[in-house]
């Protein structure tokens, strides 16, 4: 039986410093974009929902320059999104660039449906909807903003014209003529003259460099602009600095009254005019707040109890996972007290079963239970109750029990009904018990 025990451990189970045992973990699957997503409009929609979602997720859209598609915006933003669980909208430009008219109307208007679509069937949160683009893309970052500032919460924009200055249409075209603050604010204003809320806050970045969309006609405006909008001036302002991968960035942020901030300014020294690839997109979901993980649920898996004494495991909700509910920890293995089983993780379905995973008490030495297969609903880890006098005695193992979360790549714990690789791992552990018993009764 020694030689058994030898081959079956190390195939499905690995002992750790402290004599715990813990099931292989499942490897997790990457997200991929979705093409050409139909959500009732006609403006083309590419979407990327992480495989690990915030609890309420926000929306990013993601807008191309002059030339390029959806699928030139889809890096940009992805490995942040993986990170911290928001959702990513690209869409594609009807000709050669996003036509960047500051009206409720047009490819602004097919925005506005991709959003709507995202909140409905992804559970998304409508109040942190988010626009960033670089060249003709933070054009229509600026347009979004004017025309639809109930819909978006804020953007950011990488090398655009102010709203009202872009006049081709589908194709390149542009005038930024000398305005006052007060009038580059009313293109806005007009845009949405039915709104009374709060604008959405903007970030913009140029470096001097940029000779398309020129810096020197074309900053100075948007300040003017938005800072007429927003109503803030350099009295509220702090200076500061960035440092992307290439260049340094001089940075002003703009505070309301209520002390919050909802414009940022970033210029740099001879920055050219294409900054997407310059190292900027994750200061840019900075200043969104999207860097924030939420996870939708538990923690980790709570380790068993030291050999000898016994510990009890726990499994702590937070940064162990997301997507469902963390694992419960397996008592550990005394030759004194029994490890109390860890406590299941926080979500919706937790780890171990009660029924047979007690172990009956003996008056000298406890003999051990058999576990349980498959968990229960609740969560509630099944517990070893120990022998009066456990010289040898061994605490019964916590079932474990896995179900497939439909709908994702993750494997979750412990619904009713389903049947997965789980149900394999609780059988293990039951002929692993037997074994362990049989030593016992010949020794």
């Amino acid at each position: 039986m020694t030689n058994l025990r030898r081959f079956i451990l190390p195939a499905f189970f690995h002992l750790g410093a402290v004599g715990a045992v813990s099931a292989v973990a499942t490897p997790a699957f990457a997200a991929s974009w979705q093409n050409g997503v139909k959500y009732g409009g006609t403006t083309v929609m590419d979407l990327y929902v992480p495989t690990t979602v915030d609890a309420s997720p926000g929306i990013v859209v993601a807008l191309h320059y002059c030339s390029g598609n959806s699928g030139s915006a889809h890096s940009w933003l992805q490995s942040d999104a993986d990170k911290y669980g928001f959702i990513i909208i690209a869409p594609s430009a009807g000709g050669n660039c996003f036509d960047a008219s500051p009206t409720r109307s047009g490819e602004r208007d097919a925005i506005t449906k991709m959003v709507a679509y995202v909140v409905t069937q992804n559970h998304a949160d409508a109040t942190k909807v988010f626009a960033a683009g670089a060249s003709s893309g933070a054009c229509m970052t600026q347009a979004l903003l004017a025309a639809y500032p109930e819909v978006f919460a804020g953007g950011s924009v990488l090398a655009g014209v102010p709203a009202g200055a872009w006049t081709g249409g589908n194709a390149y075209g542009w005038t930024t003529p000398s305005k006052s603050a007060a009038e580059w604010g009313d293109i806005v204003r007009k845009a949405s003259m039915s709104f009374t809320g709060s604008r959405p806050k903007i970030q913009l970045w140029h470096g001097t460099g940029d000779t398309t969309l020129t810096y020197s006609q074309n900053f100075p405006a948007e300040v003017l602009q938005w800072t007429n909008v927003l109503g803030v001036s350099d009295a509220t302002s702090t200076t500061s600095s960035f440092k992307g991968s290439q260049d340094t960035w001089a940075r002003i942020s703009y505070k309301n009254a209520a002390g919050t901030v909802v414009l940022e300014t970033n210029v740099a020294q001879n920055a050219p005019h294409d900054l997407s690839g310059r190292g900027l997109w994750s200061d840019v979901v900075r200043f969104f707040g999207l860097d924030v993980d939420t996870p939708t649920g538990g923690g980790g898996s709570g380790a068993g109890g030291n050999s000898g004494s016994g510990g009890a495991g726990s499994g702590s909700s937070g940064s162990g996972g997301k997507a469902n509910g963390g694992s419960g920890g397996v008592g550990g293995v005394g030759s004194a007290t029994a490890g109390a089983p860890g406590v299941a993780g926080s979500s919706s379905a937790g780890v171990g079963g009660s029924g047979n995973g007690s172990s009956t008490a003996g008056s000298n030495n406890a003999t051990a239970g058999s576990p349980s297969v498959g968990g229960a609903a609740s969560g509630t880890a099944g517990a070893g109750t120990a022998g009066a006098k456990p010289a040898t005695g061994t605490a019964g193992a916590a079932g474990v029990g896995f179900s497939r979360d439909e709908g994702s790549c993750s494997v979750s714990p412990g619904h009713d009904g389903q049947r997965s690789s789980g149900t394999l791992v609780g059988l293990l552990v039951a002929g692993l018990a037997a074994v362990l018993r049989r030593r016992r009764s010949v020794s």
